[in-house]
């Protein structure tokens, strides 16, 4: 009879976890940025401060651009711990680790666009169907998704 995994090997499991999707999400963000509108790191985690601080982030130093890291690395692992809840509990998750990665990172992408953000300070603009707009779904689906998917089922395998 196997108890399964222990409360505290799960926190940790999420923990390292959500810090691996966040660096790659971080570094995704950077490129993203960069291309698509020449920004630096500085200004990238500036703007994800505005959910915090509103426009006044924009022109924060580098402590705002840290808060912003900071906040980044908290949604990482939020989205990172809702998915270790739902695995056990949603069969589908448990059949297609690419599958599933990528409908959640769709989902994330959907939540963070449509519902995070807008409840936020976050000056966003309207969504539009652009090169840049695709590159970002697709970071969510493959950078976000199917990492926080391919994580959390190598955990409760090997637990």
């Amino acid at each position: 009879c196997t108890m399964g995994p222990s409360t505290s090997s799960i926190w940790v499991s999420i923990l390292k976890s959500g810090i691996v999707v966040g660096i790659l999400d971080a570094i995704a963000a950077i490129v993203h940025a960069y291309l698509f509108n020449g920004s630096t790191p500085d200004a990238v985690f500036r703007y994800v401060a505005t959910g915090l601080f509103g426009k006044t982030a924009l022109s924060g130093g580098l402590p705002t651009a840290f808060a912003g890291l900071a906040l980044h690395f908290t949604v990482a692992i939020s989205w990172t711990a809702l998915f270790y809840v739902l695995y056990p509990r949603i069969k589908f998750l448990s059949t297609s680790m690419l599958l599933s990665g990528i409908a959640y990172g769709l989902f994330i992408w959907l939540m963070m666009n449509f519902v995070v953000v807008p409840l936020s300070p976050v000056p966003a603009g309207p969504i539009r169907i652009r090169l840049a707009t695709l590159f970002m779904i697709a970071i969510h689906l493959f950078v976000i998704g199917v990492p926080i998917s391919w994580l959390t089922s190598r955990f409760f395998k090997g637990a």
